[in-house]
């Protein structure tokens, strides 16, 4: 089964799904290097990836599904508009073969399975929360051996995604793209300054009325939809309601050095607490959905997807409410992420999945590169390396300990937003400067962005107080006493981290690059870890992009396959 994501001209993808196990994944962005893969909804060259992993050809393929219904508002279980097929699986990738049709799978609907048919559980409440899909901003949904069984749905005209970026938008972080920066901001804000009384959390989820700036929470708006009028229309409610808070729109100025354009990074504490009653809202909103998710369905595990899932403050906050034992969050959780719950469900309804399904329990599910392969493009930079084989890792990490950064490039490319070991730059988090450096001179971002500690998993309870494997980066825990003494570069100013957790492994070379780290510094085995790109591309998915990206920054190593590069000296 090919699932594809990303319908809404951002976040394409692929997903191949063989007798109910994930095979292949990959973002088209990956391979266009166009972040986030915009203005255009081209899945091919990711679902080529994944039709080539497996060793098939699409004529092969079972069933193709596509993760939104493009005749919304009226119902469809099949597309068959050639033009729109072409759009997405552009013929001349495969030998010219047109498929006939495709599977419309509801796009909250494959948000939903993406999150519960890898979770492992056998029954699970889901929530999705997004911008807005198929007319569709949230849902509440009951996941079974049967599948997922929608309870309750919240319209695009109730949108907490498009509230949150509206936000992010006004105090000038970026467009929709960059909503996830308003978090990291938040940390450094007074959430009781303001009050946002129109958005107002209620028993069983919450309530938004813009009607003093125009917008009514009653009125039809249905015909607005697809042509983005009232995506406009809310856009400029929102501007107004934060101006009558007294902070006018903000443009951040933008300046050129060396060809190279320098953000203002600085903030205002009047943006600083917005974004934090915002944040607190938007968790509060959250809280109250799962709460009637679980109340619904009578269990005590949580599936969470939708862009909104990619909020790991949220997440921290959703894993802690009474009544959650387990939480599952798909590390792919936006758009993206799509395409594996529709490839899942076609899967389900043939009787290839029987769920509870495989766990997913990586994110490795993208393009992998021999050493011969790194070898050549070694050579044809004409780079000076050493081929260190097995003992690659012990000399990362004395690099590390010595407080120098490095790209580090292995194994198959991750899902998701996160970098996971596979596409990472690690330096040591005990220095606070490591984390100045990476946000300053490599990725070139604002100093207020926090970064991420990558842990063993026997390093856990010291450092984040429980023993839950957090295999994804994408849930928070508040910082122990001791990961703030140890790791202060990887704890946000609100004292929380975003942690990977990593399981012993002497065959993975990730795992005993912590353990060689821990024994090098007699500290514990935990890194800084950030995703390996610049900001203003996708993260790396070849060698040619890693050494790019390696020689345009101030990294000190690249450690890719088996090889180690030093600037300036093998």
């Amino acid at each position: 089964m090919l699932g594809l994501g990303g319908p809404y001209y951002h976040d394409a993808s692929a997903c191949l799904v063989i007798d109910g196990r994930i095979v292949a994944f990959a973002e088209e962005e990956r391979f266009s290097r166009r972040k986030h893969h915009k203005d255009s909804r081209s899945c091919a060259v990711a679902a080529a990836y994944c039709l080539a992993e497996a060793g098939i050809t699409l004529e092969e393929v079972d069933e193709i599904a596509i993760a939104f219904n493009p005749t919304w508002p009226t119902p469809s279980d099949t597309c068959t508009d050639a033009e729109l097929i072409a759009e997405l699986l552009d013929p001349a990738l495969f030998g010219h073969h047109r498929p006939r049709q495709v599977t419309v799978i509801e796009h909250h609907l494959a948000h939903a399975a993406s999150a519960f048919h890898p979770s492992g559980f056998d029954e699970a409440a889901v929530l999705v929360v997004d911008g807005s899909g198929d007319g569709v901003s949230a849902t509440l949904a009951h996941g079974t051996t049967s599948g997922c069984k929608v309870l309750r749905q919240f319209p695009f005209s109730q949108s907490l995604g498009w509230f949150y970026e509206t936000v992010a938008e006004h105090l000038g972080l970026g467009d929709w793209t960059s909503s996830g920066k308003l978090m990291g901001l938040a940390g450094y804000g007074n959430a009781d300054r303001y009050t946002l009384d129109f958005l107002t959390p209620t028993a069983g989820g919450y309530h938004l009325d813009l009607s003093r700036y125009g917008i009514h929470p009653d009125e039809s708006v249905d015909d607005q939809y697809t042509d983005l009028r009232y995506y406009r229309r809310l856009k400029a409610a929102y501007a107004a309601a934060y101006t009558d808070l007294g902070i006018p729109p903000h443009l951040r100025a933008r300046t050129y050095t060396g060809g190279r354009v320098v953000p203002d990074t600085g903030y205002r504490p009047e943006h600083a607490d917005l974004a934090a009653c915002v944040q607190r809202l938007l968790e509060q909103c959250l809280t109250e959905l799962a709460r009637e998710a679980l109340t619904l369905t009578g269990t005590t595990r949580l599936c969470v997807a939708g862009g909104v899932g990619l909020n790991c403050s949220a997440n921290g906050r959703l894993a802690a409410l009474h009544g959650v034992e387990e939480l599952f969050v798909q590390p792919a959780a936006g758009d993206a992420g799509c395409a594996i719950g529709a490839a899942l469900e076609v899967a389900l309804r043939r009787g290839d999945l029987a769920l509870p399904g495989t766990v997913m329990n990586t994110a490795a599910l993208g393009p992998s590169f021999d050493a011969g392969t790194i070898r050549t493009v070694l050579g044809d930079y004409g780079l000076a390396f050493q081929d260190l084989g097995e003992d690659l890792p012990t000399a990362v990490a004395g690099h590390l300990a010595l407080g120098r950064t490095a790209g580090w490039f292995q194994g198959r490319m991750e899902a998701g937003p996160r970098a996971l070991g596979r596409r990472s730059i690690l330096a040591d988090a005990q220095h606070t400067g490591a984390r100045d450096h990476i946000n300053a001179r490599v990725k070139h971002r604002e100093s207020w962005r926090p970064l991420a500690p990558v842990l063993l998993s026997d390093a856990a309870p010291d450092l984040i107080g429980t023993s839950t494997p957090h295999p994804f980066m994408i849930v928070a825990r508040q910082a122990t006493d001791i990961a703030r003494e140890v790791i202060p570069a990887a704890v946000h100013a609100d004292g929380t981290l975003r942690p990977q957790t990593v399981s012993p492994d002497d065959t993975d070379p990730y795992a005993r690059l912590l353990a060689s780290f821990a024994e090098q510094t007699g500290r514990p085995p935990a890194l800084l870890n950030t995703s390996f790109n610049h900001e203003a591309e996708p993260i790396v998915c070849t060698p040619r992009d890693a050494v790019a990206t390696f020689a345009a920054s101030p990294l000190d190593a690249l450690a890719i396959g088996p090889f180690l590069i030093r600037k300036g000296r093998p």
